[in-house]
């Protein structure tokens, strides 16, 4: 009994002291975000991501304020057979920005700009892949008005 109690306390400490460190890790990423007046958002996806074929993923932001005009960098890297990503409104699926690959891209970097970006609505990145073994994806906004969100709004 009393290894058991023991083994359940040091469970709850790890448990613990994970979470606190995923808490200050990422108020310090916000920390870095304010200072250098940029937000990053990455996708790293392996085979093992989702079995499902196309699979699809999918990361929420949103801003802070409008904005007219939000430059974008997008870096993209794929092992597989085709990959889409889309940046879209999340409530009626409008794309505003979009690109597709076929066969494996060693590393596609490039500039975009967003235009009329509203603080009212919600924004997805989306990555569509076929046959996938690798990808990443990776979308630096030049400015810290852009928040990731964990969960869409109702």
């Amino acid at each position: 009994m009393k290894k058991l109690v023991i083994i359940l306390i040091s469970i709850i400490s790890v448990v613990s002291l994970t979470a606190c460190k995923k808490s200050n890790e990422s108020k310090y990423n916000n920390l870095n975000n304010k200072e250098s007046g940029q937000t990053t958002i990455e996708m790293d996806l392996d085979k093992n991501y989702d079995t499902s074929d196309p699979f699809v993923n999918a990361r929420l932001f949103c801003v802070s304020n409008d904005i007219d005009v939000l430059d974008t960098e997008i870096s993209f890297k794929m092992d597989g057979d085709s990959g889409i990503v889309e940046i879209k409104d999340n409530k009626t699926d409008e794309t505003l920005w979009s690109n597709t690959w076929h066969g494996s891209v060693d590393n596609d970097t490039f500039a975009i700009s967003l235009s009329n970006i509203q603080k009212e609505k919600e924004y997805a990145i989306c990555f569509t892949g076929i046959k996938i073994n690798h990808a990443v994806v990776k979308v630096t906004f030049e400015s810290n008005l852009v928040k990731e969100k964990e969960k869409p709004s109702k």
